[in-house]
This record gives structure tokens, C-alpha cells and sequence, in this order.
């Protein structure tokens, strides 16, 4: 049995372009669908907070600018158009927001500020994976 420090340098050095390691899911996934072994009649989807190995209390606060929706202007006419054509009211003009401020950890930039109940708040991910009845991990999703 190979020492799990393995597995790590192993991916460190091997695997930190993603392109590889999705590469090598889809063609997993695409055998276990040949041979049958996957049943889509039932998908489950998870998702869970893992956290980051940051400091919480190394930070900085950071202004993020709310983006423009694309073609809002366009789309907000033909919504209105719609609306007219079943006798509804106009809806009002989008109010530009103002930049919210966000915590942007020092040691891990990647990772997002969560709150988990009232009062603990850390700097973690969310991973998500949808499996079919059998347990075979179909897709996946890490994000902040």
C-alpha cells in the first residue's frame, strides 16, 4: 500500500492541469457507461463545504463591482412588450448597485468566506457531485 504523501506529489506534479484530470474522468465515466455499470434512471446530487487551509483572521476586503446583465436594456424592452401583451403593469428600471465588499483571504485567494450557522464564518470551498443510484460520481464541481 502505497504512503498517502504519494497520492499528493503524484497529483502535484502530474494532475494540476485540469484539462488531464477531467480528460481521464470522462474517459473512466465512458467505460463504466460501455460496460453498463451506470443506471441514469436516478441521479443524486451533494454538496459540502471543505475548509481551506487559510488563516481567518489574514484578509483583505476588497470592492466587487456588481457586473451589467448582458443586453439588460434589450431584454428588459421585450419583458415590457410581453408584459403589455397580458395586460400587466411595466416593470421598473433596474437600480444600479453599489460595489459590495468582499473578504479575499491572503493565504488562500481561491476560497470563499462562508457562514455556517450565526457565528462560524471561515474561508472554504463547495464541492459538488451528482452520483446515479449505484454511487458512480457522474460530474463534479469544486468552487469558492
Amino acid at each position: 500500500m502505497p504512503h498517502f504523501t504519494t497520492y499528493g506529489k503524484n497529483y502535484s506534479r502530474r494532475f494540476q492541469d485540469k484539462q488531464v484530470v477531467e480528460a481521464i474522468f470522462s474517459h473512466v465515466l465512458g467505460c463504466c457507461i460501455n460496460a453498463g455499470l451506470i443506471d441514469p434512471s436516478e441521479i443524486f446530487v451533494d454538496d459540502t463545504h471543505i475548509k481551506a487551509a487559510a488563516n481567518n483572521h489574514k484578509y483583505i476586503n476588497q470592492e466587487v463591482n456588481q457586473q451589467a446583465k448582458f443586453m439588460a436594456d434589450q431584454l428588459e424592452l421585450e419583458i415590457n412588450r410581453d408584459r403589455e401583451k397580458h395586460a400587466k403593469k411595466w416593470l421598473g428600471i433596474a437600480k444600479e448597485k453599489e460595489p459590495e465588499t468582499k473578504k479575499v483571504s491572503t493565504t488562500d485567494p481561491e476560497s470563499g468566506w462562508f457562514h455556517k450557522g450565526e457565528h462560524k464564518q471561515f474561508f472554504a470551498y463547495n464541492a459538488q457531485v451528482a452520483c446515479d443510484k449505484h454511487g458512480w460520481a457522474l460530474a463534479y464541481s469544486v468552487t469558492a
